[in-house]
């Protein structure tokens, strides 16, 4: 085993290290995904026209 390649198996980059993980969510996909839940809510009636918009906002400009 060369010096690289024990490198590699010790920080788990070696070939059995299974699927690479998923990155995490990006900051505007979180907030397309509050933004549907806050479209939801309104559909529902569970938020007013005034309260979704103050809540919209305060997501957009976060």
């Amino acid at each position: 085993m060369s010096d690289q390649d024990y490198e590699q198996e010790r920080q788990g980059g070696g070939t059995d290290a299974g699927p690479p993980d998923t990155d995490p969510p990006d900051d505007m996909s979180l907030k397309i995904d509050q933004l549907k839940k806050l479209t939801e809510l309104k559909a529902q009636g569970a938020l007013t026209d005034a309260e979704f918009e103050a809540e919209k906002r305060k997501l957009l400009e976060s």
